[in-house]
């Protein structure tokens, strides 16, 4: 064992000893009886001193050797209040008022009881997390390990499967150490032979191979489509010779320096069998497009891809993701390669590599752009998959059971795994101020002062640390409104799941939609009557304030609960109005304009600053003195010249067409002549991890606890007016569609009776 391993473990290990010495100090004081002012007091000073914490953290900027101390103290506050309320809760709040308060009540507290025991397990992932650098590769090339890129694919286009092969031969890595493969499972045998989708597949089959033949990639497919992704990613592995294996999804592009950040770590330890990197993604998922939130606030999946699995990381926890990542060969054959007994074959696979005491790696560093689904019904199918796919290894394989895992890898994993239970929890906590408000069950037996000096500090405290913790990625009531768009349907296959964990198949998300139109998604109505019944609670509120002042002390906070759920509500409502998407290639921003001429007849020469930009096309900002770009016209051939940004000091031509002329904004769509150039676009885009990283900084900023309320008001507002505004245009549509065929129905038959009667007086 190296020095560097064992000073690890021993760090571990003191850690571990202090927090089981610490939880059973803060367990003791919090269950100690003291007064009610007492109790009081206590509060206070806790929740000031996690507000002065977050203070010191914000002004450190949340770096240098005081930040982890800060850290670890302000999780042992949360921890006790926690503590304090809970055992308020059971011995003072529950019960008291008929059979009905008291399932109610239990009801609601086994909510708070999951919510309370997953921020527990996300204190325990969070205080120990792990920042990594790229581990060195030798001076000697010669020593750089064999890699295999695969890329399995299902039913993507030849498009952009071009552009994700191009992106993995972009990568700077010696060309005799790498070799890239496309696993083709939409032209296995099987599909080719099936009566109605044969010649579809066929057609698809010749379409790659001569895609493959083309880019010098190496094409498999295999005879059947046996479980699913890792199936596909099995039939191939004897036929590898790599000693390492990238694994990227179909729509995941490679910057170039993917190689050489992360295959030094599996020089660095024998034992290393991943080195897993975050999910980025070009495009905003359906919630941040039809809410507006993609160009101004922190990317949704980064909380888990760059703080939970840093935070897994250290505990040796980080998980392999499917996509992103970098496996040792060797290892995955040993357990007989991507395992495929449930549907979250790549958390699986990790698991039980860690169980054989592999370890494994989390870089936090943006080496990929990916898609993401652009439908509403697409997302929710993911995540979905997702959720079950959690819950079948909870039964089927255990992190609390399984043989081989550590103590610390298997709250690790149960902590991830514990998460996807949220749908059945956010039903709770949206119904159960309603029950009061509407139908006076008291759900929540304590006054205003108790809930002040208990629950006021515990809630608070969970803000404050998340604050502390990813404030800089993760807004307040984000997280809410995610959870809430996903639960109507969550819920059912969840119970479904729990009912029968074996009757599940792997469904494989579409990427690259287009929407033609705006439309409402299918689970708009269970939204719409989410909404109806808080609406209708807190005007009920209103009245039950005004007509029983006896009912004032629990009416306080749970008017406070049930507005905070009209915001989530509304934000998920405004969510479902689908907002077109009719560009199949997503365009960037670069962070600084790229310079470039463009060549157009008369051998005109025009410098230009390019100001967005997709493989399939750009926009080009023209000089501005009037006059110079008035004899464009659309549909101009043109030749845009470009640095190339592999090779410097090489121009390269990229051939287009002017599809757009306005005020000096050219629109141009690319005309390739050959692969070269499209890779060089590819790279333009996608190559820079620097670029990659700069665009995603742009959006990771804090605001205040106000300010981000404030945002998710504004945000549901705007969209629930526009909803609300469509609907209503719809509406009025049909009634006019309506009309129009009554009026030619009646009309046509009135013009019948007319000839007929015509034709009897003839």
């Amino acid at each position: 064992m190296s020095i560097r391993t064992t000073i690890s473990s021993l760090v571990t290990m003191v850690i571990v000893l202090s927090i089981l010495v610490g939880l059973c100090g803060v367990w003791l004081l919090a269950a100690s009886p003291v007064s009610t002012r007492a109790e009081g007091y206590i509060g206070a000073v806790m929740l000031l001193a996690m507000i002065v914490i977050l203070f010191l953290g914000r002004k450190l900027h949340f770096q240098g050797p005081w930040v982890a101390p800060l850290r670890i103290i302000s999780i042992f506050l949360a921890i006790f209040l926690t503590a304090r309320y809970l055992i308020w809760r059971v011995e003072f709040t529950i019960g008291g008022y008929g059979v009905v308060s008291l399932i109610v009540g239990l009801t609601l507290f086994a909510a708070e009881i999951y919510s309370a025991g997953f921020a527990l397990l996300g204190y325990f992932v969070n205080v120990n997390p792990r920042r990594r650098i790229p581990a060195p590769l030798p001076s000697d090339e010669s020593q750089f390990p064999t890699v295999d890129i695969v890329i399995p694919s299902y039913n993507e286009s030849a498009e952009l499967l071009e552009v994700t092969l191009l992106g993995a031969l972009n990568i700077q890595y010696p060309s005799d150490k790498f070799q890239v493969h496309l696993l083709d499972d939409g032209g296995t045998d099987d599909r080719c032979n099936k009566q109605k989708i044969a010649e579809q597949s066929r057609a698809r089959r010749r379409t790659l191979q001569q895609l493959c033949l083309n880019l010098g990639v190496t094409y498999h497919t295999r005879v059947h489509n046996d479980h699913a992704k890792a199936g596909n990613i099995n039939a191939a592995l004897d036929s590898l010779h790599g000693a390492l294996m990238v694994i990227l999804d179909a729509d995941h592009v490679p910057t170039r320096d993917f190689l050489r950040k992360t295959v030094g770590f599996f020089l660095q330890d024998e034992k290393c069998f991943l080195v897993q990197t975050p999910h980025s993604f070009i495009n905003p998922d359906p919630i941040e497009k039809n809410l507006g939130i993609f160009y101004d606030s922190p990317p949704e999946t980064e909380l888990f891809h760059n703080v939970i699995q840093a935070g897994l990381d250290g505990w040796n926890a980080s998980f392999f993701c499917g996509s992103a990542a970098v496996m040792r060969r060797s290892m995955l054959l040993e357990v007989g390669g991507i395992q495929g007994d449930t549907i979250t074959e790549d958390a699986e696979t990790a698991m039980i590599l860690h169980a054989k005491g592999y370890h494994s790696v989390f870089l936090n560093e943006s080496l990929s752009i990916g898609l993401q689904p652009e439908t509403m019904m697409s997302f929710i199918a993911q995540r979905v998959r997702w959720a079950q796919g959690a819950l079948q290894l909870l039964h089927f394989k255990n992190p609390l059971t399984l043989p081989g895992l550590k103590p610390m890898q298997r709250i690790a994993y149960l902590a991830s795994f514990s998460y996807w239970f949220f749908p059945f929890s956010r039903i709770i906590t949206i119904l159960a101020p309603s029950m009061f408000l509407l139908f006076g069950i008291m759900v929540y037996n304590a006054t205003t002062e108790q809930y002040a000096i208990y629950g006021v500090p515990y809630f608070l405290s969970t803000m404050i640390f998340s604050d502390f913790i990813f404030g800089k990625i993760r807004w307040p009531l984000i997280s809410d409104v995610y959870e809430m768009v996903q639960t109507p349907l969550a819920a059912p296959a969840l119970a479904a799941t729990i009912l029968r964990p074996g009757k599940l198949s792997f469904k494989v998300t579409p990427k690259g939609e287009q929407l033609d139109r705006d439309s409402i998604a299918p689970t708009a109505w269970v939204q719409y009557l989410l909404l109806l019944i808080v609406l209708l609670s807190l005007i009920v509120g209103g009245w039950r304030w005004l007509n029983h002042p006896g009912e004032r002390p629990q009416l306080i906070f749970t008017m406070m609960w049930e507005f905070i759920n009209f915001m989530i509500v509304a934000a998920a409502v405004s969510v479902t109005l689908e907002r077109k998407q009719r560009r199949e290639q997503f365009r960037i921003v670069p962070m600084h304009p790229i310079p470039a001429v463009f060549h157009a007849a008369n051998d005109r020469r025009i410098a230009v600053r390019i100001t967005d930009l997709s493989t399939g096309g750009a926009s080009l900002r023209m000089p501005s003195p009037e006059g110079v770009h008035e004899t464009l016209k659309p549909q101009e051939n043109i030749i845009i010249w470009l640095e190339s940004v592999r090779e410097k000091g090489r121009v390269i031509h990229i051939p287009a067409k002017v599809k757009s002329n306005i005020s000096g904004q050219l629109g141009v769509q690319f005309q390739y002549q050959n692969t070269q150039q499209k890779a060089e676009i590819v790279d333009l885009i996608y190559g820079d991890s620097r670029q990659l990283e700069e665009r995603l900084e742009q959006r990771r900023k804090r605001i205040s606890f106000f300010a981000a309320y404030l945002y998710i008001a504004k945000k549901s507002t705007a969209g629930l007016g526009n909803n609300m505004q469509f609907i209503l245009k719809q509406g009025v549509h049909a009634v006019m569609r309506s009309t129009h065929r009554l009026f030619v129905v009646n009309a046509r038959s009135l013009w019948t009776v007319a000839f007929y009667n015509r034709s009897d007086r003839g």
